[in-house]
């Protein structure tokens, strides 16, 4: 689908494609996959074993994918690529008639179902696709995997941020958060990964994680 959308594009935008969060923003596929797409001010609440407040919603008999204004544009865009996984992993299923959801970030807190799971590695990959997170780290940093030592420590988070990395858990994810959050390195300026891909900190790092791009 990915291809699709870059080939289309390429027609639509003959002087060249638009920055990478717009072009592959996940309403664009959801209309591609035959869904209307709306965000709205006001969503209908839901129970699942306590009251929450609808971020997306799919309506599988009406083919629409609706999605909360209220949240933070990374937000949205995490729960309508969440909601995207929903259709092509599990459209068949009886639960997505008219399944809700609650805010996602990617952060991956707390307990999930299967679905829910993939749904969201479904969002992550979508909206960061391995190839294309490795080029653009690669275009940064340099090294592949970029190691936490105190020179990378002090480019990536500044003088005052070396201690805190330097601290921190093997494993953990604030080495991965602040290379996914990072402006310069290098004495080299350039917009983070995670505004580039418009994902939460949380969620970059944790993308940054699982492709083994950084590593303590």
């Amino acid at each position: 689908m990915h291809r699709e959308i870059i080939q289309g594009a390429k027609f639509r935008f003959p002087s060249g494609l638009p920055p990478y969060p717009q072009l592959f923003s996940p309403d664009v596929a959801i209309e591609k996959y035959g869904y209307s797409y709306e965000i709205r001010e006001s969503m209908p609440g839901a129970h699942e074993g306590r009251q929450f407040q609808t971020a997306g919603m799919i309506d599988t008999v009406q083919n629409i994918v609706m999605i909360s204004s209220i949240m933070t544009f990374e937000t949205q865009r995490f729960t309508a690529a969440h909601e995207l996984g929903h259709l092509v992993l599990h459209e068949s299923l009886p639960g997505m008639r008219q399944h809700r959801d609650r805010p996602l970030n990617g952060d991956r807190a707390g307990p999930r179902s299967v679905v829910e799971e993939e749904a969201d590695y479904f969002a992550a990959v979508w909206l960061a696709p391995g190839p294309t997170v490795e080029h653009y780290f690669r275009e940064r940093f340099g090294n592949i995997p970029l190691p936490l030592n105190e020179d990378t420590a002090f480019h990536v988070a500044g003088h005052k941020g070396v201690a805190d990395l330097m601290a921190s858990a093997p494993g953990s994810l604030a080495f991965p958060i602040a290379v996914g959050v990072a402006t310069k390195f290098n004495s080299r300026k350039f917009k983070s990964l995670a505004t580039f891909f418009g994902m939460s900190p949380m969620a970059m790092g944790i993308r940054l994680k699982e492709l083994g791009l950084v590593a303590y």
